[in-house]
């Protein structure tokens, strides 16, 4: 339920896109600014740059992938306490880190 419900928050998004249909646990997507027009390698060097990001503050564990030939973030719900709000907040924070990267 919980992938399903970040499936349907990187869709409602408009600087989301969601690479595959989460299977189980799994959801795989990446963050695509809208109206930045980034070429598909930048889009690739951010995603990972975000990943790194997360991780290296401790907020979120998540892992690059690649999916389609795109890299992605991917997460696996494995935690039982994971809610909704948790799902918004990554996702707040991946298109905070991405921001950031583009700003910087």
């Amino acid at each position: 339920a919980m992938a399903r419900f970040l499936a349907d928050a990187v869709r409602a998004r408009g600087d989301f896109e969601l690479l595959a249909e989460p299977v189980l646990s799994i959801v795989g997507f990446r963050y695509r600014p809208a109206g930045r027009g980034l070429a598909e390698a930048d889009l690739d060097r951010l995603n990972r740059q975000i990943v790194n990001r997360l991780v290296g503050r401790g907020t979120f564990f998540l892992a690059p992938t690649i999916l389609k030939g795109r890299t992605a973030m991917r997460t696996a719900i494995v935690n039982f306490r994971t809610r909704e709000d948790d799902l918004r907040a990554l996702l707040d924070e991946a298109a905070r880190a991405g921001r950031e990267i583009l700003e910087g």
